[in-house]
């Protein structure tokens, strides 16, 4: 594997090591010298993408009532100088997560609001 290991600040408190190497089309000899030298960068919007796809999914989901309702998507991260940036991508990307939420739903969770956790 190449790359450099970077402490990624997942914006909560938590910190998080990841190998980032340049992306394809970089020559050996190109730098990002900004990005390099960045000892921590933030994972951006990541919360707030999952948060957003989930809610989505349960929204549908409440309306036609399954017994368990699933959404598998791919998060392509693109660094940037000091902070690396969420955005959806195919599931695959390359450098992408890929997200699975699931959810076990019976006639009391169907019949919660959206973003409640009791």
């Amino acid at each position: 594997m190449s790359g450099r290991v970077r402490r990624i600040d997942l914006g909560d408190g938590n910190i998080v090591h990841a190998r980032v190497s340049a992306a394809e089309g970089y020559g050996s000899s190109d730098r990002d010298v900004g990005v390099a030298d960045g000892a921590v960068a933030r994972l951006e919007q990541l919360d707030e993408l999952i948060a957003r796809v989930g809610g989505t999914v349960l929204r549908a989901a409440a309306a036609v009532k399954p017994h368990e309702a699933s959404v598998t998507f791919g998060v392509e991260l693109t660094a940037k100088t000091g902070k690396a940036v969420a955005i959806l991508a195919e599931g695959e990307a390359k450098a992408s997560v890929q997200v699975t939420l699931v959810w076990q739903l019976g006639a009391q969770d169907a019949e919660r609001p959206v973003g409640t956790d009791a």
